[in-house]
């Protein structure tokens, strides 16, 4: 598990619908300030990287990261299908 903090003007129609975008495809969960997660810092395999992860080495717009997500939302798709 990995936290991401985010921040985006809350008045920008763009940031707010690829928020929602980033939220909708379930691979991430809004928390409240307040949650609190019980999480073992102290655990190596935190910090242990996915071999299977591409790292990319540039900053990307909110439509190339929804273009990812989605690329990658329809390869799970196809992997459920042909099972």
């Amino acid at each position: 598990m990995c936290t991401v903090t985010l921040s985006y003007n809350k008045n920008d129609e763009t940031a707010i619908k690829s928020l929602a975008t980033l939220l909708a495809t379930g691979r991430f969960v809004q928390l409240d300030a307040e949650d609190d997660l019980d999480i073992d810092y102290s655990d190596p395999s935190l910090f242990e990287e996915d071999p299977n992860i591409p790292i990319i080495d540039r900053d990307l717009t909110p439509k190339e990261l929804e273009e990812l997500i989605i690329k990658d939302i329809h390869a799970i798709y196809a992997k459920q299908d042909a099972v």
